[in-house]
């Protein structure tokens, strides 16, 4: 008894940082292991993780349930820190992964996961706020789990379809394990308003997360940018050379300008072709089309028009993308290429002023 006197009164004076411990942990674990959506390895650990949360959920309920009515206070310290660790290690994966796709948006998006997370064991302290808050958690991190794996191992596509499809599975999901939550841990004890409340929180994040899937501002993964630039030309090779296909030539970057291959300027003498290169990863078995988006910055009415869009199919499997490029004629103003899917999710995209001078611009050539 004074053992365990003494764990609640540690526990309760380093809470936070404990809580923090895990979540930081976790994160720095997965940032390190984080890799390609198709390694199976990386999969496996997910699915361990996620297997583990929802095992730990009912079992904390279960334990605190039974612990309550002869240890007041009862806090089940190990099991909670390594819950909050599967959470950290779970969100920090979903960082990485949907991080490479390209847009800010994507990132941010768990950025704001992790933070709600800390904010809420730091509010809601009773047992039932907790169980509530971490099925919430929970069900986030199984969705976007699922719209990466789905595409990935099921599908071998990407579209709404694929994400509607993807939505139905992750909601059967939890159905299943609220049914579980229901009738271990709330059965019997007058708590079924409970369920019902849990479940319309989850209705909420999936409708929250469907209206930024259809917004696009959830990055479309599993595809990702590895590279992509504007070229003055773009020769095919006959023959792979050290598995390069194309010889081009590109104005260069100054020193400093490490985030891009290819100059932000575009130097023309007459109105010229540009080409514009992209190389998309998508996992092994995966095909989809591309489409590259040219427009052009009107500055008269401040928008950016469209000039013209095309396609081409990519499949997956190669470690550096698959390569394809389209081009267009182009004179003096701003413009960009936009690489984007068929319901025009960005994947990436470069943005170049063209500026036509009397003079040849000096060119550097590599191989792509």
């Amino acid at each position: 008894m004074q053992l365990f006197s003494r764990s609640v009164a540690l526990w309760r004076r380093y809470e936070r940082p404990l809580m923090i411990t895990g979540l930081v942990t976790g994160f720095i674990f997965d940032l390190i292991i984080a890799d390609r959506p198709d390694n199976p390895l990386t999969n496996l650990i997910l699915l361990s993780y996620l297997t583990v949360a929802g095992s730990l959920i009912i079992i904390l309920n279960l334990r605190t349930v039974r612990r309550e009515e002869t240890h007041p206070g009862y806090q089940p310290l190990v099991l909670i820190f390594i819950l909050q660790f599967c959470f950290g290690a779970l969100a920090s994966n979903m960082l990485v992964l949907y991080g490479r796709s390209g847009t800010f948006a994507g990132s941010t998006l768990f950025f704001v996961i992790l933070i709600g997370m800390l904010i809420g064991n730091e509010f809601l302290r009773t047992r039932y706020s907790q169980l509530r808050f971490n099925i919430v958690i929970y069900y986030m991190l199984l969705l976007t789990y699922l719209v990466i794996a789905a595409p990935t191992f099921i599908f071998h596509s990407v579209g709404t379809w694929v994400f509607l499809a993807t939505g139905a599975m992750s909601l059967v999901i939890i159905a299943m394990f609220l049914a579980v939550v229901y009738w271990l841990v709330l059965r019997g004890r007058e708590r079924a308003h409970q369920l019902y409340e849990v479940s319309f929180l989850v209705g909420f994040v999936f409708i929250l997360f469907s209206a930024l899937y259809f917004l696009r501002i959830i990055p479309p993964v599993p595809l990702s940018m590895k590279d992509v630039g504007v070229y003055h030309s773009l020769t095919r090779l006959p023959a792979p050379v050290d598995g390069n296909i194309y010889r081009a030539t590109y104005e260069e970057t100054s020193w400093f300008v490490f985030w891009r291959d290819t100059s932000a300027t575009y130097t023309v003498t007459t109105a010229s072709p540009a080409f514009c290169y992209s190389s998309v990863f998508a996992p092994t078995g995966l095909s989809a089309p591309i489409f590259h988006r040219w427009e052009k910055y009107d500055e008269t009415d401040n928008v950016w028009r469209q000039v013209f869009r095309t396609s081409f199919e990519i499949s997956g499997g190669r470690e550096g993308g698959f390569r394809g490029f389209t081009n267009s004629v182009v004179g003096a103003g701003k413009w960009r290429c936009n690489v984007e899917t068929s319901n025009g999710a960005l994947i990436g995209r470069v943005t170049f002023t063209v500026i036509q001078t009397p003079t040849p611009p000096p060119l550097s050539t590599k191989t792509l």
